[in-house]
């Protein structure tokens, strides 16, 4: 029997700190100008200018200004992400999780309508290596709700004919399309989030 060599440990050379800094830069030049103005007013001139690098660094690391959004919402996600765990991890019904996961993701989503339009506009146009790496983010987000579907069915809150993975894709299709409100209608949060949630009953709730 041949045994498996562990690969050598990687270590980050000079360039990968370089590397490394100049994304962090670019990202925290770009959080700020958008929080200030908004993102269709702020250039990449002015991004690289506030993180002092040349504006081509911004295509280099992150493909143009819809790149660098996406990556600060990526980081955004990720903080949303353990929100959505520890709020299905709470001991309230199945029901109560799902309209509290729900409204946390509207409630952030929503917070400037402008960047989640260029967002939802950039989706369709992005490079699928950008693709492949938002399904695994949209795949996390899923199997938390599929869990908490999964408890809901196992309660008898929810219909236990449900699939809770499909049924759980089928609310990601459901809130995607109710945040719109929000963009081209002006709804609040709120509202955005009793529409969903209206939706999302006649989805999981048993017939009566």
């Amino acid at each position: 029997m041949t045994q498996n060599k562990r690969p050598p440990s990687y270590r980050r050379t000079a360039k990968d700190i370089r590397r490394e800094e100049t994304r962090a830069r670019l990202l925290d030049a770009a959080r700020r100008l958008f929080a200030e103005r908004d993102y269709d007013s702020v250039s990449v001139t002015e991004i690289a200018s506030e993180a002092g690098v040349t504006h081509g660094m911004i295509n280099v690391y992150f493909g143009g200004k819809p790149g660098l959004l996406y990556e600060i919402v990526r980081q955004n996600n990720a903080l949303q992400y353990v929100e959505t765990v520890e709020g299905g991890a709470i001991d309230d019904s199945a029901m109560e999780q799902l309209n509290a996961v729900l409204l946390s993701w509207i409630d952030g989503d929503t917070e400037d309508t402008r960047l989640l339009s260029v967002m939802q506009s950039y989706s369709w146009v992005w490079p699928a290596e950008t693709e492949r790496d938002n399904e695994s983010v949209r795949a996390g987000f899923k199997e938390a709700i599929s869990a908490i579907i999964q408890r809901g069915c196992d309660t008898g809150e929810f219909r236990k004919s449900l699939d809770p993975l499909l049924t759980a894709r089928t609310i990601w299709a459901i809130y995607t399309w109710g945040t719109r409100a929000a963009i081209f209608q002006g709804a609040t949060a709120r509202e955005c989030h009793r529409s969903v949630m209206s939706q999302v009953k006649q989805l999981i709730l048993p017939d009566t």
